[in-house]
């Protein structure tokens, strides 16, 4: 059993009101820190966009920062953050768009202000518009350079064949080009609703204040549910390999099994699992390649949750003659914990995941992150407390069962990048494993 450490952030800690628009408003209070992160988070991203079109999430992210009728300038809105001391950016993902920043907590209402104004009032300048429509072609470019991003980019069009979440979220240079004023405002209306977004506040803040503040900003926004996007089930019936010739020191590896969706009641057991078998320097995969056959400097598993899948993926950088050396002992090591997780390293993977949700929780925007995602993703939050409760519910069985399930070798996906032409030997080897 995970002892229960006594946790700053329990079911009290949080607070959610739901506005007469339809926004949602989650604060925790941290009274024991003197920052306070704020979250702004919109249930928008690749996976809702269409094939003429994608990258308009991202170039979207890119254009509200680049001036309102209040801050016109770019300068004005990271200057007001920044120049307090405080932290501002965004992210793009398959299934939202994030807009955070950090400040210190007395700066916490301006950075609301801020953060609401950049959303709501964006102007979208087509001067603006064209010029970071050539950065974002830079960051594609820069992006498409590395081996480590193209070995993704084969594993997630082998994982979700024909599908927005095989894109790439930036889009490509052919869609960037479709980007106008327009079809930005166009993304703006169909998505960036008060019912489609979550504001999430954690630090030294008073919940009521929040609510007053951001209920006064928001009196006059409106906007309907956002259209459905294309769903995802999985139809893959044989395993797949890729390689993709690049004249490279080291050759990049990703191996990966579709898997169970954020709503899943696996989802935590596979959670251990995939703690047991390559998070950090104790895990299997790291022991087994790293310290003990000196086979790769980076080896780590990780898992990718969406609302109707997911990814389970070990992913390498191998010396390129050692390629299939690397892929068997994996294989090995998967098929070895498919039969069952010994007692000790499972209750090793609780202590871990236990104590580093603990520690995650110390940070104002972690915390802030933690609800906001919960919210917008799956209409509910489990505070970190019940989420260590639910893992010292979890026993060895339950790992078992969801490992059988998704290391199921005929949804076998190998990709690799690098200096290797043996698509001959790679298929050989995936047969011997089904």
């Amino acid at each position: 059993m995970v002892h229960n450490a006594k946790l700053l952030i329990t079911k009290e800690s949080f607070e959610i009101t739901v506005l007469d628009n339809g926004l949602r408003v989650i604060t925790c209070e941290m009274p024991e820190v003197q920052s306070a992160s704020i979250n702004l988070i919109v249930g928008v991203g690749s996976r809702h966009e269409t094939d003429q079109y994608a990258g308009v999430s991202h170039f979207l992210e890119h254009i509200f920062f680049k001036g309102t009728n209040k801050r016109p300038t770019p300068k004005l809105i990271s200057g007001a953050i920044e120049g307090v001391g405080g932290v501002i950016n965004a992210e793009t993902e398959q299934e939202l768009t994030n807009y955070w920043c950090k400040v210190p907590a007395n700066y916490v209402y301006d950075a609301i202000d801020l953060l609401l104004d950049m959303i709501r009032n964006s102007l979208i300048n087509e001067n603006e518009i064209d010029k970071e429509r050539a950065v974002i072609l830079d960051e594609l470019a820069m992006t498409h350079d590395l081996p480590e991003y193209q070995v993704d980019t084969l594993i997630d069009g082998m994982l979700w064949p024909g599908h927005p979440l095989s894109r790439d979220i930036g889009g490509t240079k052919e869609t960037v080009f479709n980007i106008n004023r327009e079809i930005l405002k166009e993304h703006i209306e169909k998505y960036y609703s008060p019912l489609n977004t979550v504001i999430s506040v954690a630090g030294n803040i008073n919940h009521q204040q929040i609510v007053s503040q951001i209920e006064l900003l928001t009196s006059n926004w409106v906007g309907d549910s956002p259209p459905d996007y294309l769903s995802y089930s999985n139809h893959q019936d044989a395993p797949k390999s890729k390689i993709k010739f690049r004249s490279t020191e080291q050759a990049y590896l990703s191996i990966a099994f579709p898997a169970i969706s954020i709503f899943h009641d696996d989802r935590d057991a596979l959670g251990l699992l995939n703690v047991a078998i390559g998070e950090g320097m104790s895990s299997r995969l790291f022991i087994e390649l790293r310290e003990n056959q000196g086979l790769a400097y980076d080896i780590h598993s990780s898992l990718v949750y969406f609302k109707d899948c997911g990814a389970f993926t070990v992913k390498a950088g191998v010396e390129p003659k050692r390629i299939y050396d690397a892929t068997q002992l994996i294989m090995e090591q998967l098929e070895d914990i498919k039969n069952a997780i010994e007692f000790e390293e499972f209750s090793k993977a609780k202590q871990m995941a236990a104590g580093r949700l603990i520690l995650l929780m110390e940070d104002s925007r972690a915390v802030s992150n933690w609800f906001g995602i919960q919210e917008i993703l799956l209409n509910e939050i489990i505070d970190p407390a019940t989420a260590i409760f639910k893992l010292n519910s979890l026993d060895p069985d339950d790992v078992n069962r969801v490992s059988k399930t998704v290391l199921e070798f005929v949804n076998l996906n190998i990709a690799v990048v690098g200096p290797c032409r043996g698509s001959k030997r790679l298929g050989q080897l995936i047969t011997e494993w089904i």
